[in-house]
């Protein structure tokens, strides 16, 4: 009794015991999951690289094109002059740009002078706390320098400044001049001048760390002086409410959502490619079934 049995029927593509097509199957797999995110990123890299340049292009010519819409107060390019048209509203100077929050700064100081000076010199005479009258008498004349620096500094860049502080401003006289008592004067003159050095402290730290204009940084450097001192003798009189005092806000831009894929996530490139390496080697497994069962149906036994 012998066995016949087709021509090559019985062979196999390799020995039993030997494993190196499913080790290559198993690198292949492995260098195709790494490899897909690079090179998907190698395409689309050219293409971001060009839409980042053209973001920055009005940048890198000349800040945003329109300040208001990102912050108030231009962003600080000390030592050199930019390059390009200017944005509206602006107009250049010999000591650099002047944009429209620099002259709005140059406006409050001056208003902030035409009504905190009045109020200094009325609390020498209507104050019931000597604290107060001291505060005052400083007050007035800090107010009286600051006002003669901040009409220079305006008659240089050709600004126009008020000549009568805000309807605001002179309804705060008006309160003071209105009190009944000395005490009632010393709590409107301390909470009313705190609440808005304060507020106009907001405004000229922002010009003194942004604005590109190299004198109104100088005078803003004096006018921030100028305001933390006051703030802290006000403060030293001891009546200062400052629950009434708005809190304040963070003025850091929200975090923006992340696009990008954790380290540890797996990648969708990934997932394709892991399906079709499961794919091909079930077809190849599927294969070696058929053709073993393919070989037993034509071997004749006699």
């Amino acid at each position: 009794m012998y066995s016949v049995e087709p021509d090559g029927a019985g062979s196999r593509p390799w020995p039993r015991r030997r494993t190196w097509p499913w080790w290559v199957l198993i690198a292949a797999a492995v260098g195709v999951i790494l490899g897909v995110p690079s090179w998907r990123a190698a395409l689309t890299g050219g293409q971001a690289g060009s839409a980042n340049a053209q973001q920055t292009a009005p940048a890198a010519a000349y800040g945003p094109a329109s300040p208001a819409a990102q912050n108030p107060v231009q962003v600080a390019a000390a030592g050199t002059q930019p390059a390009g048209a200017l944005p509206s509203g602006y107009t250049m100077t010999s000591f650099g740009p002047l944009g429209p929050v620099d002259r709005e700064f140059l406006t409050k100081v001056r208003q902030a002078g035409l009504w905190e000076g009045p109020a200094g010199t009325m609390a020498q005479s209507r104050a019931a706390d000597e604290k107060v009258k001291e505060v005052g008498k400083q007050l007035a004349t800090d107010h009286k320098g600051l006002d003669q620096q901040v009409r220079q500094v305006s008659a240089q860049l050709g600004v126009p400044l008020p000549d009568k502080p805000s309807d605001e401003q002179q309804g705060w006289l008006n309160e003071m001049n209105a009190a009944t008592s000395g005490e009632q004067f010393d709590d409107v003159f301390s909470n009313r001048l705190r609440a808005a050095h304060g507020k106009v402290f907001a405004l000229v730290s922002q010009i003194r760390s942004g604005t590109r204009n190299e004198l109104v940084r100088t005078f803003a450097q004096t006018a921030v002086n100028v305001v933390m001192k006051h703030m802290t003798l006000l403060e030293s009189i001891g009546n200062v409410n400052f629950g009434a005092l708005p809190e304040p806000v963070s003025g850091a831009a929200p975090a923006k959502k992340s696009n990008a894929t954790p380290a540890f996530a797996l990648q969708p490139d990934a997932v394709w490619a892991i399906a079709g390496v499961a794919v091909a080697i079930g077809a190849f497994a599927a294969f070696r079934i058929f053709r073993g069962s393919r070989g037993s149906r034509h071997r004749t036994t006699y």
